[in-house]
């Protein structure tokens, strides 16, 4: 995952934000209390179907590349 959580997910991009999801939740299950362990498998497993529901990444769409390159130009002025 590139940059953090929440740099994610604002980001807006679906796909990205339900992985970095996935990604947060196996960490968080790792360190779970038992008593929660069911309850974030549960949303673990919520995200991954979301995922697998997805269309695949082949091309991305127009907004995307937009949000990409509003993205990448506004890196670049940071510097």
């Amino acid at each position: 995952m590139t940059g953090s959580f929440e740099e994610v997910i604002a980001a807006g991009d679906h796909r990205r934000s339900l992985e970095a999801l996935r990604d947060e939740l196996a960490k968080a299950l790792v360190t779970a209390d038992a008593n929660v362990v069911a309850q974030v498998a549960g949303r673990l497993q919520a995200v991954l179907a979301a995922l697998a529901d997805l269309p695949s990444e082949c091309k991305a769409s127009r907004s995307d590349e937009l949000a990409r390159r509003r993205k990448d130009r506004l890196a670049g002025a940071g510097e």
